[in-house]
């Protein structure tokens, strides 16, 4: 077995009894696994003691470190050419490299000085070693196109440099070289081709005449390189690239290290703290105010406050996502101002934080007041040019009256909110009081008997006409649900839909109307009505949660309708959730071959936003500008631009609320394609939509 340059490096694992590879260039550890583990796992080792194991004909001395209680690190180093570690001070120089390198693997975080001061130590021992003028460590940046210098050292000065920068597209002959060799032996630079892009580079710093240099080998590939220098001819060993590889390898570890920690500090920073604001995030909240609860002697209090920007979907809608990210830093950095070191706060949601504050014993706020807070928060915010003014509201709950966790107290604290919340939108201060519980109770029986209304079938769907304007020929309907309470009769959507969208509800519900939709469809199809659309409402929460797509190909697959006949109707303010995952999600609605419209267009913020970034299909003008367009000539405008702008966008457009004949005739004159109102039909269920259907025997509403 012919054995070059690099040790091989393993960790093991104590519990799972394996071993797992970091580094082993030359494939030693894959080509002789059972061996190695075998012989390993027989001897004792104490930490930073040399061993000597045997594999196949070939001897390897082994030093082990414990990095920890559960992870032992070892180096397998090959005995490579005879004398090799005969020399007693080149043996001790490397033993002491190695030492340097176990002590930063065992390290929980590497300073910046100390990876300089072992890359500087690296770069001294190996000019002794192998006897060269200058010796570098260089490291690619991501696309391999730079090389900068992390130290390079000059022997005869005793001078340590970095930051030099060579560049790909000025010596794209020695980047593609150090890439493709395991090591590149220069005897004479100035008549080897593969380094003639230096030239320039070794005239400036002073004739360099040999070269050699070894790839440092990263797990995702060369990360570097170390570069050897002499300033007259010298012919490079196997000694010397042994060595020189040997080093190359240790520095590839430190790297690789230095990576984990940076991995582990990311990993880490994103579980406690919120990227948005640098406040602690939910997770780190709690764990916080735990420990402080745990610190407090008996009778003494603290508050729990649940604090809400009012309204922030809307101040993003007006103001945009970058907007809406200043107000939040904006608002997490005033909070911070004002508590200081007298307490803790935290972002916990989208325009959601929480503030644990020290109290007196009649859960009175301490140190600060509310209203100090408040008047901070208050204060104009400067923002895209403009004074911006937000509003709050909080809920107060009071430890350890109120709960004797975080969890609890902010969880009372948000109840105190919203049961406010239910009475007044904006600028709502409360705390908590006991009968607020059963504010809770009741929604969870709300909630309790609209999932038994899922499970017994309680729900049905009714439908309302759509009509072409021009022809007054019946072409589609609107699905619309309606609860069939046993009890209470029927419950229309604006009495349940919420709750379904606050307890996760809504997405089944949605579901159970995708496919009732489909059935109905198919119905009509073996009827012979198969070019009626059906149009159904999609909650923004189920429009971007990922069931939403299988569960439309699910449909496709059982029943046998064109796609092109169910329409998807969503708000406008469903763009403010996620703009990317939105536009992706219209894109693979539109792929399966469903049509998608915007309901209520003109109210909202976005309207026009969608038109520009969205490819949709249909727009529904809200029924506002319809009331009283037959006399209202700004009611009038404002739907002959929607219309004109839908056709010169290819766009169906379809009028809501139409609920007079001069409506439906002002309408045709302005050219809007579809109709549909009460002056046709109220929504009605699939019996009555038959006699209706029926007493229009001609498919076609009559304009009277």
């Amino acid at each position: 077995m012919e054995l070059h340059h690099a040790p091989c490096i393993l960790l093991f694992n104590k519990e799972k009894q394996s071993f797992s590879l970091i580094h082993d260039p030359n494939n030693l550890f894959e080509q002789h696994h059972s061996s190695f583990s075998t012989e390993l796992l027989k001897k004792e080792f104490d930490s930073g003691r040399v061993l000597e194991i045997l594999v196949g004909d070939s001897t390897f001395e082994v030093t082990s470190t414990n990095l920890s209680n559960n992870e032992i690190l070892f180096i397998l180093l090959p005995h490579v050419g005879k004398g090799f570690f005969e020399a007693v001070e080149m043996e001790k120089m490397l033993r002491d490299q190695q030492q340097r390198l176990f002590e930063l693997a065992k390290a929980k975080t590497i300073s910046k000085a100390e990876i300089q001061s072992m890359l500087r130590e690296i770069c001294e021992t190996i000019s002794i070693l192998i006897n060269c003028d200058r010796v570098g460590i260089w490291i690619f940046n991501e696309d391999q196109t730079i090389l900068t210098c992390r130290n390079l050292y000059d022997r005869q000065s005793h001078r340590h440099l970095l930051g030099v920068e060579l560049h790909a597209e000025q010596m794209p002959t020695y980047f593609e070289e150090i890439v493709r060799s395991r090591s590149l032996a220069v005897t004479d630079t100035e008549t080897d081709l593969r380094v003639k892009d230096l030239s320039g580079y070794f005239q400036q710093i002073g004739g360099v005449k040999s070269l050699l240099d070894v790839p440092i080998i990263l797990s995702k590939g060369i990360g570097g390189v170390l570069c050897c220098e002499s300033f007259s001819q010298k012919t490079w060993s196997e000694l010397n690239q042994t060595i020189a590889g040997m080093l190359a390898d240790m520095v590839s570890f430190i790297f690789e290290r230095l990576n984990r920690i940076e991995v582990e500090g990311k990993m880490l920073e994103l579980a406690y703290i919120d990227p948005l604001t640098g406040l602690s995030n939910h997770h780190a909240f709690l764990e916080e105010v735990n420990e402080k609860m745990k610190a407090l002697k008996p009778g003494e209090k603290r508050l729990m406050v649940y604090l809400q920007l009012d309204q922030f979907d809307s101040i993003q809608d007006v103001l945009g996502y970058s907007s809406g990210d200043e107000v939040l830093m904006t608002t997490a950095k005033r909070l911070q101002e004002s508590i200081q070191s007298k307490g803790l706060v935290s972002r916990i949601g989208f325009g959601h934080f929480a503030l644990f504050l020290p109290a007196n014993s009649e859960g009175e706020v301490k140190c600060v007041s509310m209203e100090e807070i408040a008047n901070k928060l208050r204060a104009p915010m400067f923002i895209q040019g403009q004074d911006v003014y937000v509003t709050h509201s909080y809920g107060v709950s009071i430890y350890p009256d109120h709960g004797q966790d975080a969890n609890k107290c902010i969880q009372m604290a948000q109840v105190a909110l919203n049961a406010a919340k239910k009475k007044h939108a904006r600028s709502v201060q409360t705390r908590f009081t006991e009968d607020m519980i059963n504010i809770i109770e009741d929604d969870l029986l709300a909630e309790m008997n609209l999932r038994k209304g899922l499970d017994l079938n309680e729900f049905e769907l009714f439908y309302q006409p759509k009509i072409n304007s021009f022809t007054g020929e019946i072409i589609g309907f609107e699905a619309l649900i309606r609860w069939n309470h046993p009890e209470k009769g029927l419950i229309p959507p604006l009495n349940f839909i919420g709750l379904a969208e606050s307890t996760g509800l809504i997405i089944a519900i949605d579901e159970w109307v995708i496919e009732q939709a489909f059935i109905q469809l198919e119905k009509w199809k073996e009827d012979g009505e198969q070019d009626y659309t059906l149009s159904i409402n999609i909650s923004p929460r189920h429009f971007l949660h990922s069931r939403l797509n299988q569960c439309l190909k699910n449909c496709l697959e059982q029943y046998k309708i064109n796609p092109r006949q169910l329409v998807i109707e969503i708000t406008e303010n469903v763009a403010m959730e996620d703009f990317d995952k939105v536009k992706n999600r219209i894109s693979e609605l539109q792929q399966l071959g469903f049509s998608v419209s915007i309901d209520d267009f003109g109210t909202g913020f976005s309207a026009f936003h969608y038109l520009q970034h969205f490819p949709i299909q249909e727009i529904k003008i809200d029924r506002q500008f319809i009331r009283d367009i037959a006399n209202n000539e700004v009611s009038k405008g404002i739907a002959k631009t929607i219309i004109d702008l839908a056709n010169l966008l290819k766009l169906n457009v379809v009028s809501e609320g139409v609920e007079t004949i001069e409506q439906w005739k002002t309408l045709k004159k302005l050219g809007c394609p579809q109709l549909q109102g009460f002056y046709f039909s109220r929504p009605m269920p699939i019996d009555e939509l038959q006699l209706w259907l029926n007493k229009h025997e001609q498919g076609r509403v009559p304009l009277h």
